[in-house]
């Protein structure tokens, strides 16, 4: 039952549509017996700081930020969290008295689950994309001391990503852009391969990622979550495989916890995620 006293959360991105945090984070206030509830919330290109104000005087005490918002949410904080000043992206914003407070735990969470995959520090790893994803991504891969080769569409975006990880970075390591049609040839000389761009997100864009030489124990990380095209490959090319309901719910248990003070129940929060793939 949603009430006057019922604390409220979402998250603003566009498209927003198919997206599983509702559910994901509705199940662990349920799970815990929270009074609050979590909206997903569609915010067009060029409306966020609306949005957000709208938010705040609405009395939402936190937001998610997803695609295409999180560089933008980074310069309308109030206060930056020290990782979300590093990658020059937010994706979680917590409720201060004048404004948000912004951090981001797409970074931390892609650590966590590159480390728990097998991905070696100081390993070769190609990161596909420059947008506020892929900042997370790059952050994580230098904080392992990785060789990391950045491709995006455009050559002076995946250029900024590499500049700004090094000039962040406290883990060693190496950046370099490079081409995006020489994505395919590089694939096959790395451990491990991050898909941070919106491609598989819609059936449409399934086919539009270039062919990648995935070899076997190679660590795939997807952001997009489903049943898309690179990890279907990469399963078959027995990699491991990072998939984007595992980042979802890695990196919105980190949320949970700093919005409530308490750690998530990610097994329900994992359940719910999974329910959305049936």
């Amino acid at each position: 039952m949603i009430s006057g006293k019922t604390a409220l959360y979402g998250v603003v991105g566009h498209p927003i549509g198919h997206s599983r945090s509702p559910a994901m984070h509705n199940a662990a206030y349920a799970r815990l017996g929270i009074d609050a509830v979590y909206v997903a919330m569609p915010v067009e290109p060029g409306r966020l700081p609306a949005a957000l104000d709208g938010a705040h005087a609405l009395g939402f005490r936190g937001l998610n930020v997803t695609v295409p918002h999180k560089p933008e949410a980074f310069g309308l904080c109030r206060e930056l969290d020290p990782v979300a000043r590093e990658v020059g992206a937010v994706n979680t914003l917590r409720r201060l008295g004048d404004g948000w407070e912004g951090f981001n735990t797409d970074a931390p969470a892609t650590l966590q689950l590159l480390d728990g995959a097998g991905f070696a520090r100081g390993g070769r790893l190609l990161l596909l994309g420059a947008g506020g994803v892929a900042r997370a991504a790059a952050w994580a891969a230098l904080a392992m001391g990785a060789e990391l080769l950045v491709a995006a569409r455009r050559p002076e975006a995946a250029a900024e990503v590499c500049r700004d990880a090094l000039a962040a970075s406290r883990g060693g390591g190496s950046a370099q852009p490079i081409r995006w049609d020489r994505a395919t040839t590089e694939s096959s000389r790395c451990n491990a391969i991050v898909n941070a761009t919106t491609i598989g997100l819609a059936p449409r864009g399934a086919a539009d990622l270039a062919p990648l030489g995935i070899a076997a124990r190679t660590v795939v990380v997807d952001y997009v979550y489903g049943d898309t095209a690179f990890v279907r490959a990469a399963r078959e090319a027995g990699a491991r495989v990072v998939t984007g309901e595992e980042l979802l719910v890695r990196q919105g248990a980190l949320a949970f916890g700093l919005w409530l003070g308490q750690a998530a129940p990610e097994p329900a929060m994992a359940a719910a995620v999974e329910g959305g793939n049936r």
